[in-house]
């Protein structure tokens, strides 16, 4: 692996024979992180007040549809309501607002699970 990483870093320093003893320059780890994409954790979105209404109206008729299935299978589920228009933008964060939600969810039931003994302590 460590061979690997030198030559790598040979090749960015434009030295093929490894003369600079597989040292990166101020300049080109400069160069290379300021071509990085941001770590995940640095960015953030928002969304209107009106998505995150009908994100949580329609988490609620979620929520109602599964307790049914779950508690009532013998009774009709409901018709589904016709999801929203969203578009690029708003659609990709949706898909990161979910994705964080069901994350939280499942470091509460982790939580939870250590906080009845169910789990191994930390």
């Amino acid at each position: 692996m460590q061979n690997y990483l030198n030559a790598l870093r040979n090749r960015e320093n434009g030295d093929g024979e490894g003369n600079h003893g597989g040292q990166v320059t101020d300049r080109l780890y400069q160069r290379r992180r300021s071509n990085r994409l941001p770590n995940p954790r640095d960015i953030s979105f928002t969304m209107q007040d009106e998505q995150l209404e009908i994100l949580y109206a329609i988490w609620a008729i979620a929520h109602a549809r599964v307790r049914q299935q779950f508690y009532h299978p013998e009774q009709p589920i409901a018709p589904c309501p016709r999801p929203p228009f969203w578009g690029e933008e708003a659609r990709a964060m949706m898909v990161l607002w979910i994705a964080r939600e069901r994350r939280l969810f499942e470091c509460e039931m982790r939580e939870i699970e250590y906080l009845l003994g169910l789990r191994g302590a930390r």
